[in-house]
């Protein structure tokens, strides 16, 4: 699985990262995209073999009214999972070492509940977060892995870029049909938009209070 996974994955990362510069300024959007952006809406990137032997993801893009330690704490929110992300029922961190957390998660819609446990690394030098499923603990789908990345920029806003991969069980996949299949392939890319949705109706102070007891988990 993991040599399935990785060949996609370096496809995302030449989506998300490879073209980015440190403030994005040198990032290859076209012209209808950098429009949607300025909109307010997202840049989406799918895979080209989503669907396909039960792999969905990619990569998308959202520009957020906030600076970027406002949205890396947001992503760390746990508890907010469930009212950031809809058909998330659960997001609890079960044990942090340094950067390094382990978070367990449940997924579900009114026919069926997904759960894993995955890995979350912050890489604050490359303002990252990554994750990998964990294979020694409970999970229902195959493997899952990628990342956020944050991309300051200098009006005070962030360009969020998140890439994922998601293999799912072909027996589930068989039982869900097309519109199901579409409906949790657009979930996963629009990611940053509800991030994005979410924060910006948030009180100014709320992470930025949390920032400031905390400068573990958030780039300087």
């Amino acid at each position: 699985m993991q040599k399935k996974l990785a060949p996609i994955l370096a496809c995302c990362t030449v989506l998300s990262v490879g073209t980015l510069a440190a403030d994005s300024t040198a990032v290859e959007f076209s012209r209808h995209e950098l429009g949607r952006l300025a909109a307010g809406k997202s840049v989406y990137k799918p895979l080209q073999l989503t669907n396909r032997d039960g792999l969905y993801g990619g990569t998308s893009w959202a520009l957020i009214d906030a600076k970027s330690d406002v949205v890396w704490e947001a992503i760390l929110d746990w508890e907010a999972y469930p009212q950031i992300f809809p058909k998330t029922i659960e997001a609890r961190e079960l044990a942090r070492r340094g950067r390094s957390s382990l978070i367990r998660m449940e997924m579900g819609h009114k026919l069926l509940r997904l759960l894993c446990h995955v890995n979350v690394t912050q890489r604050i030098q490359n303002r990252a977060i990554e994750f990998q499923l964990v294979k020694n603990r409970p999970h229902d789908i195959v493997d899952t892995r990628g990342y956020w990345r944050l991309f300051p920029q200098a009006d005070g806003r962030t360009l969020v870029a998140y890439a994922v991969v998601v293999e799912v069980p072909m027996g589930i996949v068989n039982l869900l049909g097309e519109t199901t299949e579409a409906k949790l392939q657009w979930g996963l890319l629009h990611s940053p938009q509800n991030l994005k949705k979410w924060i910006e109706r948030q009180p100014s102070t709320r992470y930025q209070q949390t920032a400031s007891v905390d400068h573990s988990r958030h780039p300087k």
